[in-house]
């Protein structure tokens, strides 16, 4: 492929074409030929005491002969090179063209795959036949995963719909379980979905359930949730959680989405005045819990904001105790655990080591 006049690039200096370079190297060789046997002859043929004082006066200008041929050869030779590299580096530029071509060709094929996939996935949806409806799902699946991410997005909204209508639904929970791994894969390939989830579950009917990863936001209202599922959000400023049960989580952060949740044998590291009034806790262990924001403020004849907090078996180590507002009288509300005692008795430890 040839470049036209104004894509070449413009030379700085005025250039010489290899082939007068080689052709003044030849020209040059022969002149020195030429007079090199001259002065030869001249030499040769002269006195004897004047031989070596017509070499000597003859050879500065030997020396430039010599040293201009030289001059022309490597000129040539580096022309030649030049040449060589700008031919190679026109070869690379033409095959990394043609791998482009052929690169935007693939992707273009790609995309209209991952189309036709998320085309044919959405139709499985709407099947009767659960297996079809999950060869859909699998289908969308690798839509959200493919590593092109073209029409992810949708992909991952069609899921999550999907999550949101058989989350509920026993009949469903294979369908439901497909479509909640596939929105976290799609999660951990960096892809996201615009949707906003609200899960409920009906009071006293609370059931486990699963983390759900890659959407804009996620509502759960009376679930069940554990350390083993808790750690699995990958984004909890995205997830929020009303009138929940929570059994051995850690709670580090996202304070604001607790909303009327029970907190039972939990470990509370950090904690806002909020969060302590507006959920409860039971046996929970808040040693080295750190306290942010505002303290409460009580009002006359109005029970304590953290009234809620006495007697559940709460409770922090004395020898790590809750960092933050010093002016707080801790013990008020949580038990302070004091170090046991580690007592020896001299008669027994004398007897064991005798024996």
């Amino acid at each position: 492929m040839q470049e036209s006049n104004h894509e070449r690039p413009v030379p700085e200096g005025p250039q010489i074409k290899a082939e007068t370079w080689f052709a003044l190297a030849i020209a040059g060789f022969f002149i020195t030929l030429t007079v090199f046997s001259g002065v030869a002859i001249w030499v040769f043929t002269g006195e004897p005491s004047l031989v070596l004082q017509r070499a000597q006066a003859f050879t500065p200008f030997g020396g430039a002969l010599i040293a201009t041929v030289t001059f022309c050869t490597i000129a040539w030779r580096g022309v030649l090179n030049t040449k060589q590299l700008e031919y190679q580096a026109e070869q690379i530029r033409h095959q990394a063209e043609q791998l482009g071509q052929t690169r935007r060709q693939n992707d273009a094929k790609d995309d209209e795959n991952l189309a036709k996939l998320l085309m044919d996935g959405t139709k499985l949806l709407g099947e009767e036949r659960e297996s079809h409806v999950l060869a859909g799902v699998a289908a969308l699946q690798a839509v959200v995963t493919s590593p092109r991410g073209a029409f992810s997005s949708q992909a991952m909204d069609i899921l999550a719909d999907l999550v949101e209508a058989t989350y509920s639904d026993l009949a469903k929970a294979k369908i439901f379980d497909a479509a909640r791994e596939a929105v976290n894969l799609g999660a951990a390939a960096g892809r996201m979905s615009t949707r906003t989830l609200r899960l409920t579950f009906a009071d006293g009917n609370k059931r486990w359930v699963y983390a759900i990863n890659g959407v804009a936001r996620v509502t759960y209202q009376s679930a069940e949730i554990d350390d083993m599922e808790y750690v699995r959000f990958v984004d909890l400023n995205r997830v929020r959680f009303e009138g929940c049960e929570f059994t051995g989580v850690t709670v580090d952060g996202n304070h604001r989405n607790f909303v009327d949740c029970i907190l039972s044998s939990c470990e509370i590291r950090t904690m806002t005045s909020g969060f302590l009034i507006k959920n409860a806790f039971d046996n929970c262990d808040f040693s080295g819990a750190r306290f942010t924001g505002p303290r409460p403020v009580r009002k006359k004849d109005r029970p304590h904001p953290w009234q809620n907090l006495r007697d559940r078996g709460n409770w922090f180590r004395q020898e790590n105790p809750i960092i933050g507002d010093a002016r707080i009288v801790w013990e008020d509300f949580f038990e302070q655990v004091v170090p046991m005692p580690v007592d020896y008795d001299p008669i027994e430890q004398e007897d064991l080591t005798s024996a």
